[in-house]
């Protein structure tokens, strides 16, 4: 017998612990949510205006471009968390969020003259966005991490990545409604920053707690 299919067969075989793994990802993810939400409302204030911004399209790219990132992330987290799950489509669907974000520099890029590229790049305080979103995806990417333990992960690096980049979606989600920066090159530079960090943050954390 594969190792693979002995893992399967045990994961199949015993007795169940807790709630199923899908129920336990969705409640552990829902409490660091709320969790990242209060340290949003003490950390930092709504954007000014943001009526105004979200009419306009820089604005409302930002949260659909989050939004596919944390629905096909939160695909992979549960998939990672089923012996022998296949990622199959979701990683494909993955790579349409960074095709957007270029498409969208390109044609920012197309209408900035050059001399404002470095401007819109640093925005305001690009490096306290970074931070901010980091800070707000640990109690998510706790939580998740926590959630996957009544799973089964045979890749715990993996499932701990995809934790990561659920829980840095998430945050970059809620901190939309703070950053003042709209920009296209602002966003796909530190947003994609952010979200790479609390990945590589939940790939060290799995390869610890979810080894079995």
């Amino acid at each position: 017998m594969k190792t693979d299919d002995l893992i399967r067969a045990l994961a199949a075989d015993r007795e169940p612990a807790g709630p199923a793994p899908g129920i336990a990802l969705a409640l552990a993810g829902a409490l660091g949510f709320v969790l990242s939400l209060l340290l949003f409302i003490w950390l930092v204030p709504l954007r000014p205006h943001l009526g105004e911004a979200m009419g306009t399209f820089p604005f409302v790219l930002k949260p659909i471009e989050m939004g596919i990132l944390v629905a096909v992330s939160a695909i992979i987290v549960l998939r990672l968390a089923i012996p022998g799950a296949p990622l199959g489509w979701t990683l494909i669907a993955a790579a349409a969020v960074p095709a957007i974000m270029v498409a969208a520099v390109a044609v920012e890029l197309m209408q900035v003259p050059r001399g404002e590229w470095l401007v819109k790049l640093a925005g305001q305080h690009w490096y306290m966005c970074v931070l901010n979103m980091v800070l707000l995806s640990l109690p998510i990417l706790a939580a998740l991490l926590f959630g996957l333990r009544y799973g089964a992960p045979t890749r715990p690096t993996l499932a701990g990545a995809g934790a990561g980049l659920l829980s840095g979606a998430l945050a970059a989600s809620l901190y939309i409604a703070h950053c003042p920066d709209d920009s296209p090159l602002f966003v796909a530079a530190w947003f994609t920053l952010a979200i790479a960090i609390a990945t590589g943050i939940g790939a060290l954390a799995g390869s610890r707690l979810l080894r079995w």
